[in-house]
């Protein structure tokens, strides 16, 4: 394992520097990604350029208001106050958020302003077909902050590190039909570590983890998410308690995700982790039946 405290000021702001280039090649094809633009605002304020940490901020607000997003805005317009305003197009800017976040839903709105996420949609309202059933996109980029975080918490070293990401930047653009996942990286290369990440996520995201080979997988469950966007986002719903979806995901550190299939599905989830070769089975199994 990787002692973090003994990695130089040096050290430790080139990895950072690393990590910038590899978000800045992220935008370079997806210009408006916004993990890529938080991402890259924390790594400029980290290494004290807040110049460039507020140009992110900016791109990321901008992106907010082109998609009118208004569950979002409370959330920039905190990130943007923690810099000292004084241009007159930022300020202008700033009051768009405000006027854009007025329109929030209450609940949404109270979920940004304590920093999480907004609150899904209530029991038996699914959304319309055409959203739910849309084809979803592998976001590289919540991958890449998931790799970066094992990183830095001493779970993967660095040479580990760099060959992740190499896996996923080439898998994401594989036109290929599969799941690409950190966790799927790992256990490709035989990852000798597994089981203690497992247990280091596990603990982080406050998520269980489960075997899903202990488990008959539920068909009123499973067709609770299409094909695509199981495999596409490392996400299924294996089985219902209730009301309720158990659901298993390959990134629990994706709180976007979580929300997403709550609103999609329009039930309150129970999500676990599991191992990506159980995963893989289970969606093979899918296609057999």
């Amino acid at each position: 394992m990787v002692d973090k405290h003994s990695r130089s000021n040096a050290d430790s702001e080139a990895e950072v520097w690393n990590a910038i280039a590899a978000f800045e090649k992220i935008l370079e094809v997806m210009p408006d990604d916004r993990s890529s633009l938080e991402t890259l605002s924390h790594a400029y304020e980290h290494i004290g350029d807040r110049a460039r940490a507020l140009a992110y901020v900016l791109r990321l607000a901008h992106v907010v208001l082109g998609e009118r997003d208004a569950d979002s805005a409370a959330h920039i317009i905190a990130k943007l106050e923690s810099f000292e305003l004084s241009d007159a197009k930022t300020l202008e800017i700033l009051e768009k958020l405000r006027v854009l976040g007025e329109s929030a839903e209450p609940a949404a709105l109270e979920a940004s302003l304590d920093g999480g996420a907004a609150a899904p949609a209530p029991a038996h309202v699914p959304l319309p077909p055409p959203e739910r059933d849309a084809p979803v996109r592998f976001r590289v980029a919540d991958e890449l902050s998931f790799a970066w975080r094992l990183y830095e918490a001493g779970e993967i070293t660095q040479e580990e590190y760099a060959a992740v990401a190499h896996d996923l930047a080439e898998l994401s653009i594989d036109g290929h039909l599969s799941t690409v996942s950190v966790l799927h990286a790992l256990e490709r290369k035989a990852f000798s570590g597994m089981e203690r990440v497992m247990g280091y996520i596990s603990r982080e995201s406050k998520t269980p983890i489960i075997s899903l080979r202990s488990f008959d997988i539920q068909k009123d469950a499973i067709k609770l998410l299409s094909n695509e966007f199981m495999i596409r986002r490392g996400a299924m719903a294996f089985g219902l308690i209730k009301d309720d979806a158990m659901v298993v995901v390959m990134n629990a550190f994706d709180r976007t995700l979580r929300t997403f299939i709550e609103k999609a599905t329009g039930r309150k989830c129970h999500f676990f982790m599991g191992l990506p070769d159980e995963f893989d089975s289970a969606i093979e199994s899918l296609d057999s039946d």
